[in-house]
């Protein structure tokens, strides 16, 4: 199967997975694996901001794909935490502590999914979509952050708080105005005041729900290594573990989310960004233990090779993200050889400069396997 955004998408090419869309606390089927794009499902597919789709391909069938949690676990997650979401805002105390220990129990499910988990979380870009996309940031957060704790090497107990750290961390939005928080340009000073009060808004709201420790990871989320961060400007030593955690992750989602300000942005260019934040922005140990669970080119991309080649991404390495293996396709819409640049020693100097869509005139669609490939 093949990545292609959706501004490259074109008649005739087929769907190799199915496209799942959120609304309402409901999870809908928008378009089912094997269908066949026409103008009209492309149109769906622009319609819902979805950023992509995987299409078949018979020369890149190898190239398999799994979801990182199930889509049934992924469609009860973010129900829950929609709920718990509503429930502080207009609920009793007695209703909120209910909502609490529901959520703790998708916390452990997610956990157990996780560290059953063999290749890298992120290996892969979701072409889901979600209504409110705080609810999806909040799972995304949580996902990555577990991941991390699992090579950081946390206890199953500290993964619990920081799941749960990760699931709540943006609770206190909830009072901040949809204007505010959907606003196409940049803050006024004022707004930015205004959004910078949503880690103290959660604290003050999950108080006596949640322990100590989730507390100060969702207080500390935004605070950074430097003292630059809010919203009490600590640095180092003074920010708490799961709240350096949880910065490297939120800004990480939050960068490769569609937002109404801001396109997507391709994870090896958010790499790039938060690499140079380490040891300023970023805790360097967390921050080398969360880089084994992403990836820079998800498989099934195109990349453009500074020989001036164009492939595509078969595997990836955890020990070096921006150096996966891919399989070359020729100037006759033909694959080539397979390449690994992390172990193949003629190609120690190749390096990626960059996705390989807009280089070239490549049909998707039809890209041929070359049978005297090796």
């Amino acid at each position: 199967m093949l990545f292609v955004p959706k501004d490259h998408l074109k008649p005739g090419m087929v769907l190799s997975k199915d496209i799942v869309v959120y609304s309402n606390n409901l999870c809908s089927l928008l378009l089912s694996k094997g269908q066949v794009l026409n103008n009209t499902y492309i149109n769906k597919i622009l319609f819902h901001n979805i950023p992509g789709v995987y299409i078949v391909n018979d020369a890149f069938n190898d190239i398999d794909i799994e979801p990182v949690i199930s889509e049934s676990l992924e469609a009860k997650a973010l129900d829950q935490i929609e709920s718990v979401f509503s429930q502080f805002k207009n609920s009793t105390s007695k209703l909120k502590r209910t909502a609490i220990n529901e959520i703790s129990t998708i916390v452990d499910d997610l956990i157990i999914e996780l560290m059953d988990k063999k290749q890298l979380a992120n290996n892969i870009i979701e072409f889901r979509n979600y209504d409110d996309y705080t609810y999806q940031h909040c799972l995304n957060v949580s996902i990555l952050a577990v991941s991390t704790g699992i090579s950081l090497g946390l206890t199953q107990h500290m993964l619990h708080e920081l799941c749960m750290a990760g699931m709540l961390h943006d609770i206190g939005k909830i009072f901040i105005p949809l204007e505010i928080i959907n606003k196409k340009g940049k803050l006024t000073d004022e707004e930015f005041e205004i959004m910078k009060a949503h880690p103290v808004n959660a604290y003050k709201l999950l108080q006596h729900l949640v322990s100590y420790d989730v507390l100060r990871g969702i207080e500390n989320h935004h605070e950074k290594l430097d003292g630059t961060g809010y919203p009490y400007g600590r640095k180092g030593k003074n920010i708490s573990l799961y709240g350096k955690i949880l910065a490297v992750c939120d800004v990480y989602d939050a960068l490769t989310s569609d937002r109404a300000y801001r396109k997507t942005i391709f994870p090896s260019e958010v790499i790039e960004y938060i690499m140079a934040g380490a040891d300023s922005h970023f805790d360097f140990n967390i921050l080398s233990n969360f880089l084994k669970n992403i990836v820079a080119y998800p498989l099934g991309t195109f990349v453009r090779l500074s020989n001036d080649k164009i492939g595509v991404v078969i595997n990836n390495h955890s020990e070096n993200i921006m150096r996966p293996a891919v399989r070359i396709i020729n100037n006759d819409n033909t694959t080539g050889e397979d390449i690994d640049l992390l172990h193949n020693r003629d190609y120690m100097n190749v390096t990626i400069i960059g996705m390989g869509y807009d280089y070239s005139n490549i049909n998707y669609n039809k890209i041929a396997y070359h049978k005297n490939n090796n």
